[in-house]
């Protein structure tokens, strides 16, 4: 059974301009068991939004928006439904214009406010937040899909409706790297192991890796490594929890150190088992960028550590439908 067939849910209004992801966030509501309308003119919101409200499932709709309508009239509707179905919320879906501009580019879309008088897309987005503005003034609750994907959007209706997330969709990606190669593009939390003294100095260790129990003896027979790995893997895993609540389903953190073969590796291996023992409810994927760039692996009897070979790819899901 569906949660809304569960509890009672208040009706829900999803509003937002082009790209913002108003149609995603309607399939949501599907999913978690609303009745969903799409596009309901102004005008005839009593005479679509009532009948449907007597119903047993709670009602999530959009409105029908464009160059074309009257902002204040629109308003001045929907404050009138409130007056007679006065269990109506109003989520509001927005991101910055650049990101809306960059979704219509990619999906290959007209703009609704592209015409012969107007042809440029970034003026289009930009007449169509100036029209939303006023409407978007209505909302109880705000969403920014700038950077959230498709299931972290689910997430944050889910928060909305104040449902349970099941923290098995979190996942934690550990990625070590060196800093002579770039940093990763999509890391969130960046750690610099740098300040370490660095293992490739000593001629026994340099062919070795952070992988190779004789350079994790090293690193962590000095003082200054094991003091900040306890600081550092304790604040890692209070912050995962937070991160969750504010809808998120993955968090990216890059480990790195000069070539991302010696300090980086082993931190982020021991990063990874602390949080295994420590966060088990969530998913830790460990990665190493620059494991193809290590040579010749060194003998399997050194390496304690059965995660390092995993390699793994995640894929986002951006939301960029109106």
């Amino acid at each position: 059974m569906s949660p809304a067939n569960e509890t009672k849910f208040d009706h829900f209004l999803v509003i937002g301009t082009g790209g913002s992801g108003v149609t995603t966030a309607l399939d949501i509501f599907a999913d978690l068991g609303f009745l969903t309308v799409a596009g309901v003119d102004a005008e005839q919101l009593h005479n679509t939004l009532l009948p449907l409200a007597k119903g047993q499932a709670p009602v999530a709709f959009s409105l029908r928006l464009g160059p074309k309508i009257d902002a204040a009239a629109v308003v001045e509707s929907v404050k009138s439904l409130r007056q007679s179905l006065p269990n109506l919320k109003v989520l509001a879906l927005d991101a910055p214009e650049e990101v809306l501009v960059q979704r219509y580019l990619q999906s290959e879309k007209r703009h609704a406010f592209e015409n012969g008088d107007n042809a440029g897309l970034q003026v289009a987005v930009a007449a169509d937040k100036k029209q939303f503005a006023p409407i978007k003034d209505l909302k109880e609750y705000s969403i920014d899909t700038s950077t959230t994907t498709a299931i972290e959007l689910k997430h944050k209706i889910v928060r909305v409706l104040g449902l349970p997330i099941d923290n098995q969709d979190f996942t934690v990606y550990i990625n070590t790297f060196g800093f002579k190669y770039g940093v990763p593009q999509d890391a969130e939390l960046v750690f610099d192991m740098r300040f370490m003294t660095n293992p490739f100095y000593d001629e026994s260790l340099r062919p070795m890796t952070g992988l190779d129990k004789p350079v994790r003896d090293f690193i962590f027979n000095l003082d200054h490594a094991r003091i900040f790995f306890d600081k550092w893997a304790d604040l890692v895993a209070e912050m995962l929890p937070l991160y969750q609540a504010q809808g998120k389903t993955r968090l990216s953190i890059a480990v790195g150190c000069t070539g991302g073969k010696h300090r980086s590796v082993c931190m982020g291996e021991e990063l990874a088992s602390h949080l295994k023992r420590h966060c088990p409810a969530f998913n830790i994927v460990i990665t190493h960028r620059e494991m193809l760039r290590w040579g010749k692996p060194m003998d399997s009897s050194l390496n304690s550590s059965p995660d390092s070979a995993k390699l793994s790819q995640s894929s986002t899901c951006s939301v960029g439908e109106s």
